[in-house]
């Protein structure tokens, strides 16, 4: 038994961004919540000049520093209804993304996102249409149903979702992504790595979220490392567009250790959350090891390491140095110690990671105290 929850429409393609105005048309929309990473891009002012030619008014909203949090969901929010606003536009990557979506679900459902977040008041109406556009190669926030937010009270990095938050429109326009520094190339194309084989080891995997997951290892593992060096390259950045959405649909069958960990120390420590998923990825893999090692032997196989020869447990060892390799390749972190800058407190750790992902049960390795400080240790030494 599984459920897939998928976007309505998906475009992709180099200069889709020009289909926004026919789009919003045939959907009756007037006036647009504009969420954007910058309303200096020129991406923004592109689709911004789109709209204003075919008559269908926005207001911008470039409030989104870093993560999500509180108050730029609850402040986007009350400018979606002062505004008077009747769809939602997000360019960006996934923390403007995320935004927007809990922004759409909060104008027609009422309340502040934390009594979703942490006081478990339910999502009742569907939400106005919303179309996301990513800028990075990553998150694949625009694939899924949740949104990641950063509580400010508690400083909690905390999910809420819902099946009517996913995008009901993507477009996926590699252009829009030639521009990216190499670090946030690597970073996001990290995220989206573990998401791919994240989920394919987990227990919730489906045939359909292992179809999604394995073809975006391959995409990933022959593109991310071209991405970085040339920006340029289109192919390149395509492909990670696709690994990047093809893993956030394969997602769905839900995180593992590797994310359980980064989440909530990346909230801690002001890591990026690309830059932990780097981290925490190989040292998961190993964990889990004794736990799924077929599954990583087929990992190795859409890594490109397998030998035919070899026993699972050789090629699975296989995939967890290709995963090593690629970190080299593109420079991404290794190790968690260069960013805590005191003895850290376990216990402390450990009940964060309780109350922000500590819920998750779908790790191949049973989730125990024991496997959250063998995880961080291991993070630490790599």
């Amino acid at each position: 038994m599984f459920e897939i929850v998928n976007n309505r429409q998906v475009i992709f393609g180099e200069n889709k961004i020009s289909d926004i105005p026919s789009l919003l048309k045939w959907y009756g929309c007037k006036k647009v919540f504009f969420a954007t990473y910058s309303s200096s891009a020129d991406s923004y002012h592109k689709i911004a000049g789109l709209l204003e030619e075919a008559g269908i008014g926005h207001v911008c909203y470039d409030q989104v520093a870093g993560e999500p949090d509180l108050h730029m969901i609850n402040g986007g929010r009350d400018i979606f209804l002062a505004e008077g606003c009747d769809c939602t536009l997000a360019l960006g990557g996934g923390s403007v993304i995320d935004t927007a979506k809990a922004i759409g679900m909060l104008a027609v459902n009422g309340g502040n996102v934390e009594d979703y977040q942490m006081n478990g008041k339910q999502v009742t109406a569907v939400p106005p249409l919303f179309i996301a556009v990513p800028t990075t190669s990553g998150t694949g926030a625009e694939a899924t149903k949740t949104s990641v937010v950063l509580n400010n009270y508690n400083g909690l990095k905390k999910s809420l979702y819902h099946t009517t938050m996913i995008a009901d429109i993507v477009i996926l326009d590699p252009t829009l992504t030639t521009g990216l520094p190499r670090h946030i190339t690597a970073a996001t194309g990290m995220d989206a790595l573990s998401h791919a084989i994240e989920s394919y080891v987990s227990l919730n995997a489906s045939p359909l979220t292992e179809m999604y997951g394995l073809k975006a290892i391959e995409l990933i593992n022959k593109s991310l490392k071209d991405a970085c060096d040339d920006p340029q390259n289109l192919k390149a950045r395509g492909d990670m567009m696709l690994g990047s959405y093809l893993g956030g649909l394969a997602i769905t069958a839900g995180i593992g250790i590797a994310h359980i960990m980064a989440q909530p120390l990346g909230a801690m420590y002001k890591i990026p959350h690309g830059d932990a998923c780097s981290i925490f990825l190989p040292a998961a893999m190993e964990l889990n090891m004794d736990h799924a090692e077929a599954r990583y032997a087929r990992i190795a196989e859409a890594l490109g390491v397998a030998e035919p020869e070899s026993t699972d447990r050789e090629n699975a060892r296989r995939a967890v140095a290709r995963v090593r390799a690629i970190r080299e390749e593109i420079e991404a972190p290794v190790c968690l110690a260069p960013y805590i800058k005191e003895t850290p407190d376990m216990d402390f750790i450990i009940d964060t990671v309780k109350k922000t992902t500590g819920h998750i049960t779908c790790n191949p390795c049973p989730l125990t105290e024991q496997l959250m400080k063998d995880a961080f240790e291991k993070a630490m030494e790599q």
